[in-house]
């Protein structure tokens, strides 16, 4: 079973990026990072790229996460941050817990492309 399939499939995915979405605008921290950004634009390119990730599909044609995120000067902290969401995300929609953790491990991975490199030392 495919872990598209292991979240729900089509509809699984619609329910934690439903979730996610709700979750990252209504955050503090990560909630102001979105102010600006059409919404439904966004949530759908979420939804076919993480219906993509989880071998769904999808083909997602969006831009990459490193030209998309660059400019935002991310940080390891927001990316911790955004991980604690997903986490609390697919649990509310009933994903099975071996899921969470699958999930959560490919979303970590993804940390060099999305965080901002510091200056070396």
């Amino acid at each position: 079973m495919s872990l598209f399939e292991h979240v729900g499939g089509a509809e699984g995915v619609r329910r934690f990026v439903d979730e996610l979405t709700q979750r990252l605008t209504d955050d503090p921290e990560l909630g102001p990072l979105f102010e600006g950004v059409e919404g439904s634009t966004l949530r759908a390119h979420r939804e076919h790229y993480l219906a993509a990730i989880l071998d769904g599909p999808e083909n997602y044609s969006g831009r990459g996460l490193r030209e998309a995120h660059r400019p935002l000067g991310l940080t390891d902290a927001h990316l911790d941050r955004f991980l604690v969401i997903a986490d609390e995300s697919l649990v509310a929609t009933g994903a099975p817990p071996a899921a969470v953790t699958e999930v959560l491990e490919l979303l970590e991975r993804l940390r060099p492309v999305i965080v901002t490199p510091g200056p070396l030392a």
